[in-house]
């Protein structure tokens, strides 16, 4: 069986990963608007005063990529698990399904060399049954 995976219902680690993800975002910001250059224009989020993207904001982003990556390798990984933890499951059931089959041609064998026993026995001692 399959575990669906539904984005509406994040696991735990996603929701330390969102939540993280804002705080960085959140404080980003918050520092851009305590510098603003000394004209008093604000600036744009993520921009120097000449427009171009700024260092830290570029620092941001790529390690914001790296962990967004990582993330889906670790999903990714926990879906290989959890389909090799399915497999191992049906591997289970098939094998105490193959012992049960076991047991029971064990006990036919049982009985069949039990009548072998009896019969042999029969023959041996000559007495006919009529």
């Amino acid at each position: 069986m399959e575990l669906p995976y539904f984005p509406e219902h994040p696991t735990k680690d996603e929701r330390d990963f969102q939540v993280t993800e804002e705080y960085i975002l959140r404080f980003y910001r918050w520092s851009l608007s305590a510098h603003e250059d000394f004209t008093g224009s604000p600036r744009s989020e993520g921009s120097t005063p000449y427009g171009a993207p700024s260092t830290s904001s570029m620092a941001i982003q790529a390690e914001l990529t790296s962990l967004r990556s990582e993330r889906d390798c670790l999903r990714r990984e926990v879906a290989e698990k959890d389909e090799q933890l399915i497999n191992q499951c049906k591997l289970q059931r098939e094998l105490a399904q193959a012992r049960v089959e076991l047991q029971k041609r064990y006990q036919e064998l049982t009985r069949a060399n039990a009548d072998l026993k009896r019969s042999r026995k029969r023959a041996r001692g000559g007495s006919h049954p009529f």
